[in-house]
């Protein structure tokens, strides 16, 4: 797969993103304590994290949405036919909280995106079901607009990948069961 030329962005500057390292290293030298791998990988990874926000945020206002809601979108499809979920396992899948998913849902049901309906087996509880129009929005998104660190991911060499494929699972199985899930909560990406 070649890199999508819709998204296209220069080339990262390696040298430039080895000096902030190596300056890392160098200010760590007042911990001793501190693990230097295990710092510098923490810190690749929140640039990482803020890189990709960035880069879905960017996508989402560009379709007049937040990332969360194309996050709902994006769960929603996901599950595939009839392209419905209780707000509580849209919660459970994303690690967003409730009240984070009222206001998005409300809108994204202004927007026409969703329906709202009270869950026939349980009063107090309510469906989300995705509708032909946000189902056209989310897969517009997805498929033409994916933003370019999707394509960076999917252009890396197999050995790359495969080592990806094998660290980033255990490390967020370590994560997860480190930090409180109350702690987490964050708005997903699709």
């Amino acid at each position: 797969m070649s890199a999508d030329p819709r998204n296209s962005e220069p080339a990262p500057d390696s040298k430039a993103v080895a000096q902030q390292r190596d300056i890392l290293l160098a200010g760590l030298q007042v911990w001793p304590q501190l693990d230097p791998f295990a710092a510098t990988v923490r810190w690749q990874l929140l640039q990482l994290g803020r890189i990709v926000e960035a880069s879905v945020d960017r996508v989402a206002r560009a379709n007049g949405l937040t990332h969360v809601e194309v996050a709902v979108l994006g769960a929603l499809k996901r599950l595939g036919p009839p392209f419905e979920s209780s707000p509580t396992q849209l919660r459970d899948s994303h690690w967003v909280s409730l009240p984070g998913l009222t206001k998005p849902i409300a809108r994204l049901e202004a927007l026409g995106y969703v329906t709202r309906r009270t869950n026939p087996k349980d009063r107090r509880a309510g469906i989300v079901t995705l509708t032909t129009a946000g189902n056209h929005a989310i897969t517009d998104i997805i498929e033409n607009q994916a933003p370019p660190e999707y394509w960076a991911i999917a252009n890396l060499d197999a050995e790359r990948r495969a080592a990806l494929e094998q660290v980033l699972p255990d490390l967020l199985a370590l994560l997860t069961q480190a930090i409180p899930v109350d702690q987490a909560e964050t708005g997903s990406t699709t």
